[in-house]
């Protein structure tokens, strides 16, 4: 039997229509938290596995070929509008798919080096990392804190929904994301916060205290998945012993180059971050 995966990643799937700065809207592009982050969890050597809910539409084995992937059946896939006006998102929901349950998790996934949960609605319940016993666990909580009504356009809460059991060691978020957030509810959340703030960096919060690092420099073409792909490269840094400062500025550098390029197509190798730094 092969072996669990080294890297697990959950959350739904997804299709993004991308329009920026007013131009034409994309077709619609794969994506979602789990396609980033196990894709570049793939690129940098990891034995790497999902578990997300996804319509027949998506082609799974095509885009996560050589990652493990267990599916959780639903009639439609989670898509996404995304408008861009100088980097800052505002993003529509055109369709969802169905929740993730304990029960989906294959029992010998539950002791990865990583686990890595990127909701992008609410199709997970927010004791999942009690689901692992995992070396390192990230959240990028963004599909717990998005509201939205009839017409699908999405807000951001003003408050996480209620939170059982133990603290996640990463947790990434975009500073748009937060805006209306008590900064306290993330720190009881997870030992290590970061707060992307685009071309300004990021702020990353531990032991109490703030560490800016520096965004690198880039030519932008699409700014989708950056975030998952930041909080990838940092939470497979840390794993491998960089400290925060060293972890961040190679986060930094996978996600500059990740925005070189359109969807999945730019998650970066360990390769292409080492020669870049």
């Amino acid at each position: 039997m092969p072996s669990a995966p080294s890297f697990i990643s959950l959350g739904h799937l997804s299709f993004d229509v991308n329009v920026i700065d007013n131009g034409p809207p994309s077709s619609h592009i794969p994506g979602g938290a789990v396609a980033f982050s196990t894709l570049t969890a793939q690129k940098h050597g990891l034995a790497t596995g999902a578990v997300t809910s996804v319509g027949e539409d998506y082609p799974v084995n095509l885009i996560l070929e050589g990652i493990d992937v267990q599916v959780v059946e639903s009639e439609h896939t989670a898509s996404f509008a995304n408008y861009y006006d100088s980097g800052e998102r505002t993003q529509v929901l055109m369709a969802s798919g169905n929740r993730i349950s304990q029960a989906a998790v294959p029992s010998g996934w539950t002791t990865p080096d990583i686990v890595f949960v990127g909701p992008l609605l609410h199709e997970l319940p927010t004791d999942c990392v009690n689901w692992f016993d995992a070396k390192l666990s990230c959240l990028i909580p963004s599909g717990w804190l998005r509201r939205w009504g009839h017409d699908g356009a999405i807000s951001h809460a003003d408050m996480l929904p209620p939170f059982r059991g133990k603290k996640w060691d990463v947790i990434a978020v975009s500073e748009s994301e937060i805006e209306l957030l008590p900064e306290q509810q993330l720190f009881d959340l997870g030992d290590i916060v970061c707060v992307t703030r685009g071309e300004n960096g990021t702020s990353v919060w531990s032991n109490g205290e703030w560490i800016q690092i520096p965004a690198v420099k880039t030519e932008p073409v699409d700014f989708t998945g950056a975030g998952d792909i930041w909080a990838t490269a940092f939470t497979i840094a840390l794993s491998e012993g960089k400290s925060i400062e060293e972890a961040g500025r190679y986060a930094a550098t996978a996600a500059a180059i990740s925005i070189e390029s359109i969807g999945l197509s730019g998650c970066p190798s360990r390769e292409q971050v080492e020669a870049r730094l």
